[in-house]
């Protein structure tokens, strides 16, 4: 059960990780895409990110 929880908690974080990094290199933002790929606290930085992206555009 605790295998299933931390494979579902890595898989959600690699998701929501490549996504808003993949976002944030195509519009030249260097230092959200170095913060995102440092700080991994289970998706909430990313989906901030791409929440903030999706006003701007």
């Amino acid at each position: 059960m605790l295998i299933a929880a931390i494979l579902i908690l890595a898989l959600w974080e690699a998701y929501w990780t490549v996504k808003a990094c993949w976002k944030a290199a195509k519009a030249d933002e260097l230092g959200w895409f170095i913060f995102l790929l440092l700080f991994s606290l289970l998706g909430v930085p990313e989906i901030y990110y791409l929440h903030l992206r999706k006003k701007t555009l």
